[in-house]
């Protein structure tokens, strides 16, 4: 009788066991599961914001590319139309010329020239003295250095037509008489030559008398 009692508790024993370790093996297996589906829908989103990111970088670059492009091309665009010019002068810019080029033929005479190194030669009657610091009698200076020199230099520019800070002085020299001089400049690109004879006035300074526009440097004295 003992005998049996203590196979069935054994059993029993052996039974509580056996199911103890199977609900470990059945909790293992659903952590598992709990795990794996986790990780599954983790991932998901990840690669959802990953690609929701991707679009949204995409779209900001395409936009700032585009906008670049746009600003650029309305640079060039605006670049090239201020340097391009105007082919349909409005009826003030022809008066203008008209008027302007009335009063160079009346008050300017220009004659082509028959020497090879000139190309023509200008007396404008309303040239004026450019005007003098100097006092007293006046002794012409060829000193670079001198109030002379450069108010020699002020009238040539000005006969020229150009601004002295866009000017080479080739050439100054007497001009036949001590109230004479006689000079050679150039703009600073070279395209333009002139040869400018002056003559002193009085207590208002040099005046142009001539220009000549020459075509090289060649006996530009």
């Amino acid at each position: 009788m003992k005998e049996n009692n203590r196979r069935m508790n054994l059993r029993q024993i052996r039974k509580k066991k056996s199911n103890k370790i199977l609900n470990i093996l059945i909790g293992i297996v659903l952590l598992l599961i709990i795990v794996v589906v986790v990780n599954i829908v983790t991932d998901d989103k990840s690669e959802e914001a990953a690609v929701e990111e991707n679009v949204a970088d995409t779209a900001d670059t395409t936009e700032e590319e585009t906008t670049d492009q746009e600003e650029e091309d309305s640079s060039v665009n605006e670049s090239i139309s201020q340097n391009e010019p105007s082919t349909n002068p409005t009826a003030e810019e022809e008066d203008t010329k008209v008027d302007s080029s009335e009063n160079n033929s009346e008050s300017s005479t220009t004659e082509q020239s028959s020497n090879t190194n000139q190309e023509n030669d200008t007396v404008d009657s309303e040239w004026e003295p450019i005007g003098t610091t100097q006092t007293g009698e006046h002794v012409s200076s060829y000193d670079s250095s001198s109030v002379d020199w450069a108010e020699k230099v002020e009238a040539l520019a000005y006969a020229a037509g150009l601004d002295p800070s866009n000017m080479y002085v080739k050439y100054l020299g007497n001009g036949g008489s001590p109230q004479k001089s006689i000079g050679t400049v150039t703009s600073k690109d070279g395209k333009e030559i002139y040869r400018i004879s002056l003559e002193w006035v009085d207590g208002q300074g040099w005046k142009p008398t001539k220009r000549e526009k020459l075509t090289t440097l060649e006996d530009a004295s």
